[in-house]
């Protein structure tokens, strides 16, 4: 995630930005790769196909390439390919370390995903998703929600999201027509992106990843700028 850019809406805040907080898909969306054997390929017990060169199990694999794939694997979505990241962590924190990727698992939340080495020669893997002021301002509410449930469990509806972001509408200076487009547009792209599961009606459950993927400086720094813009808004 990139930190947020200018554009209709409000202006953005520039304490920190969201570059390395999200778990990302790998930029050519490709599957993990596995490492070619020597001579014939992979032990004979690990081949799931004709000329397999693998060498993890099957369901290793699986882990590895939902990983890679991204948004995040989570055990309550996957508890079988959770049950197998666990089982194989240390190879499959190998393997993505071949493709320049680290692996975050979050045991608490139960999640899990990939993100860029923090290496200044590294290429970058992950693809970035640039966020909107709105889309900022709506993660940071969620994640709190989430720190604050006492389940972890978190259901939020469009119209509660709208009411929440309603304190920012008028630093825009657009209609209210467009606060509701531009809110659809955040609504949208944080179901796409994982962030937000669809229940019923226009309700989402909040991903448990949100509790991981912000570091404390990136919260801390944005929410008190976010609090400030609020303040002015009243």
């Amino acid at each position: 995630m990139t930190e947020p850019v200018p554009g209709r809406g409000p202006a953005r805040p520039d304490p920190a930005d969201l570059r390395t907080a999200r778990p990302g898909r790998p930029a050519d969306g490709g599957a993990a790769s596995a490492p070619s054997g020597s001579g014939s390929g992979g032990d004979a017990g690990s081949r799931l196909w004709p000329g397999d060169h693998g060498t993890l199990p099957a369901a290793a694999r699986l882990a590895l390439a939902r990983l890679v794939r991204g948004p995040y694997l989570a055990a309550e979505a996957d508890a079988d390919t959770w049950r197998a990241l666990l089982a194989h962590e240390d190879v499959v924190r190998e393997r993505l370390a071949d493709q320049y990727l680290d692996l975050v698992v979050d045991g608490d939340a139960q999640v899990a995903f990939v993100r860029d080495v923090p290496a200044a020669d590294a290429p970058q893997v992950v693809r970035e998703v640039t966020l909107t002021f709105l889309d900022t301002a709506l993660l940071l509410h969620l994640r709190a929600l989430l720190l604050d449930s006492a389940d972890g469990r978190v259901a939020i509806s469009r119209d509660e999201a709208a009411d929440q972001l309603a304190v920012y509408r008028r630093r825009g200076g657009g209609s209210p027509m467009d606060f509701t487009r531009q809110l659809d547009a955040t609504w949208a792209r944080l179901i796409e992106s994982g962030m937000l599961e669809p229940l019923s009606g226009d309700r989402c459950t909040v991903s448990p990843v949100l509790r991981t993927v912000f570091g404390a400086d990136q919260v801390a720094a944005l929410s008190a700028e976010y609090a400030r813009l609020a303040k002015e808004s009243a």
